[in-house]
């Protein structure tokens, strides 16, 4: 009852501040220009499907179901405060699907923070910002600009359980050298605005931004991207990523991870390949059964493409994942692919199959994808 009270508190305040901004809307048309809601942007992901899991539970069993699913819904408002301050709130609704509220639709908060464009820009920093409250962790908004099927699940690492998306904390990033050129950004891919080399970095509770903080512990993580041929190949660049500190639980266990990538990002055809060795994960999730305080180490490898089809609005994807984790001696592999067809710019249908393999259990999953984006 408390929770479902909070939402429509919530719900009732927004609504509040919708109706007493609206006025702006039809007051401010300067040069033919209309800012919403007295400048406030607002967007949205919204991620439906229906779906087939066929679940083999050993020895010799095999579980079927099958329903419509919200997989997630963010909505998000930006407004910029000045010319240097911005800030950014999105919700984040799923459904529970455990405890007495399991089946209700659940809100929380996945950004909320402030952005501020630090003034160093010269010849060698550009494009230098940073944010402060429930902020970016450095990797997973950079994958998703390359590999756009989150419709279809989680990128590898974060569906590995390795680290986030988001947290409380700082971060700041930028480009070193020119920014690249805004023709191919806007028409091919924009996942590096660096024309040479884009940066993050920052400190952060460890726990996530659905996660409590269970000690006392930071933790850091970075990301540095390079595209060595800018004026030839610009399509290819070449990333790393680590986050150093410990695992979000009271026992704080050791918590590294290093991941290397390479992509190619052109028009018709996208292609990557990662590779991440480590210890333990965010979560505290892999340590040792025996011993809680000892994290286990791990590494894992994921390939993925795309081919967009020339005058066409179709294109395939597939993607393969393995991960392995030391001592428990267990085993992930993952065999993705599917077709999509995009309607115009704000609708995308994906239709896809999906054989996970963890251990000795299997699962098949057939999905057929609405992805709403605005």
């Amino acid at each position: 009852m408390k929770k479902r009270s909070a939402q429509k508190i919530t719900t009732a305040l927004f609504l509040v501040y919708l109706f007493s901004t609206s006025y702006a809307f039809a007051q401010d048309t300067d040069k033919g220009v209309v800012h919403f809601l007295n400048g406030i942007e607002m967007s949205g992901n919204w991620y439906f499907s229906y779906r087939h899991i066929f679940e083999e539970v050993p020895p010799a069993e095999t579980v079927h179901t099958n329903d419509f699913v919200l997989k997630r819904s963010y909505f998000t408002l930006k407004k910029n405060l000045n010319d240097v301050f911005s800030v950014r709130y999105t919700q984040d609704l799923t459904v529970d699907r455990e405890g007495g509220d399991a089946g209700n639709v659940e809100t929380r908060l996945k950004y909320l923070y402030v952005k501020a464009k630090i003034g160093l820009d010269s010849d060698i920093l550009t494009n230098t910002w940073a944010e402060v409250g429930m902020v970016h962790t450095p990797w997973l908004d950079y994958e998703q600009d390359i590999n756009t099927y989150r419709v279809q699940n989680q990128m590898p690492s974060e569906r590995n359980r390795l680290f986030n998306s988001a947290d409380f904390g700082f971060v700041i990033g930028g480009n070193i050298g020119a920014k690249m050129d805004g023709e191919f950004l806007d028409n091919v891919n924009d996942a590096m605005s660096g024309k040479y080399l884009s940066y993050m970095f920052g400190f952060y509770n460890g726990g996530g931004y659905s996660g409590l903080e269970m000690n006392n512990n930071k933790v850091f993580s970075a990301r540095i991207s390079v595209r060595p041929l800018p004026d030839v190949i610009p399509e290819i660049h070449f990333s790393g990523m680590t986050s150093i500190g410990k695992g979000n639980i009271p026992e704080a266990p050791e918590y590294q991870q290093f991941l290397v990538f390479a992509a190619y990002t052109g028009k018709q055809l996208t292609l990557n390949s990662q590779y991440h060795n480590g210890t333990g994960d965010f979560g505290g999730r892999y340590t040792n059964p025996a011993d809680v305080n000892e994290a286990l180490s791990n590494h894992g490898y994921s390939f993925f493409g795309e081919y967009k089809i020339p005058k066409t609005n179709f294109a395939f994807w597939g993607r393969y994942d393995h991960f392995y984790i030391d001592t428990i001696e267990s085993e992930t592999n993952r065999y993705i692919g599917g077709i999509a067809y995009r309607i115009n710019k704000n609708l995308r249908l994906v239709l896809d199959t999906e054989t996970q393999k963890i251990d000795d259990e299997k699962d098949n999953i057939y999905e057929f994808n609405l992805e709403i984006s605005f």
